[in-house]
């Protein structure tokens, strides 16, 4: 007898095998087969100026000094810059393809009539021109020392030697005191830039290789293209007095701020015509410690303008900012009343309170520490006769 499966029991197998079926071709599409291509499109990347600081992040490692006793091989970051840029293909006047680098996104430097946005650019971490040695970071006090041309004299070499030689008390067994020093070229001609580079790797080779001393040049593109332009002549200064102590303010803004991203416990400001104490740094770290509790904003080593003062590092990005607002309007000296009065001083009280509020926030220590020698000023034609009586004697 044979067995034949019900009418309907077979319907509902082929409807569930065709139920299969379609679930079957669905999953092979769904993940055997590729997606449709998108048209394929050309891309371009290109690095603008504001990527140096990425590509520089880890500079090359210091030089041989040793070897480049008499040829520093020098760290030219202007250079690098130069082949970071972007490249535009133009054509001239008679067709000629030709390519020049342009920074599309403008200048990484302004300081305009009237300042807007102070440390703009790449201000906040500035980058040299070149540098020569590289003291690291995290020292107790960095010494920052602006230096320029003076006509037929440089008292920089002295300056360091007296910085270097009389540091402690005690130089052969020297207290646990890391002191370093930054010297700052303000000038963007190059010949005389890595003319007084080599005279210094030659003169101070054990400190530069020891990462006590560190040179470094501004940006040739730093300074203001038309100075005529970005000055206020006021107070009855001429246009190369009120340029040269414009430039001052913004020498020391790139100064500070370049030492401030070596994380320093202490910013010393100093000039490059100067002699100093034995032991200074020994008084000064024990005066600093004395005073630790104290809201100042500096400690004065020295009765002159901006000689021998000493700044909290953390205190350096605000007082930068203050110098480049007004870096076009009045003197280095002049700002750091202004930036203090501005803070402690009312004008609903007499000018006698305000005076010795400024004296609890900038305290002197005597005797002083440093003394002025340079007689021949960096502006041409100027002599510079000042000297702090406290120190103890007159400068030769």
């Amino acid at each position: 007898m044979k067995m034949f499966a019900p009418r309907g029991f077979l319907r509902k197998l082929g409807h569930a095998l065709l139920y299969l079926f379609v679930i079957g071709v669905f999953v092979f599409i769904r993940y055997d087969v590729p997606p449709p291509q998108r048209p394929c499109i050309e891309t371009k990347i290109i690095e603008h100026p504001r990527d140096y600081n990425q590509h520089l992040a880890s500079p090359p490692p210091a030089p041989d000094l040793q070897a480049a006793r008499f040829s520093p091989e020098l760290v030219d970051f202007d250079a690098t810059r130069k082949e970071l840029a972007p490249k535009v293909e133009v054509k001239d006047e008679k067709g000629a393809r030709q390519v020049n680098t342009a920074p599309v996104l403008g200048p990484r430097y302004n300081h305009p009539l009237h300042p807007q946005h102070p440390l703009s650019g790449e201000l906040v971490a500035p980058v040299p021109g070149l540098q020569l040695g590289d003291i690291g970071k995290g020292a107790d006090i960095v010494i920052g020392v602006p230096t320029v041309k003076r006509k037929d004299i440089s008292y920089l070499e002295s300056t360091l030697t007296s910085l270097f030689d009389k540091m402690y008390d005690n130089p052969i067994s020297p207290p646990d005191i890391s002191v370093k020093i930054i010297v700052f070229i303000g000038e963007v001609d190059e010949e005389f830039v890595r003319r007084k580079m080599t005279k210094l790797n030659q003169e101070f080779p054990k400190q530069i290789e020891s990462k006590m001393l560190e040179v470094i040049s501004v940006p040739t593109d730093y300074y203001p293209e038309n100075w005529a332009d970005s000055l206020h002549l006021q107070f009855g200064d001429p246009l190369e007095r009120t340029k040269w102590r414009s430039k001052q303010n913004l020498d020391q803004v790139f100064l500070m701020m370049y030492i401030y991203n070596l994380n320093p416990k202490y910013y010393l400001m100093l000039e490059d015509d100067v002699i100093a104490k034995q032991g200074y740094a020994d008084h000064i770290m024990k005066f600093a410690a004395e005073n630790e509790s104290k809201d100042w904003f500096y400690l004065s080593f020295c009765v002159l303008g901006a000689i021998g003062k000493l700044f909290r590092a953390r205190n350096l990005p605000s007082y930068a900012s203050f110098i480049h607002t007004f870096w076009n309007r009045k003197p280095l000296d002049w700002l750091q009343m202004d930036y203090v009065s501005s803070q402690v001083c009312s004008y609903d009280e007499p000018h006698q309170n305000c005076v010795k509020l400024l004296q609890k926030h900038l305290i002197a220590y005597r005797p002083s520490q440093f003394q002025h020698q340079g007689k021949v000023s960096s502006l041409d034609g100027k002599k510079q006769l000042l000297y702090d009586k406290s120190f103890g004697g007159r400068p030769k």
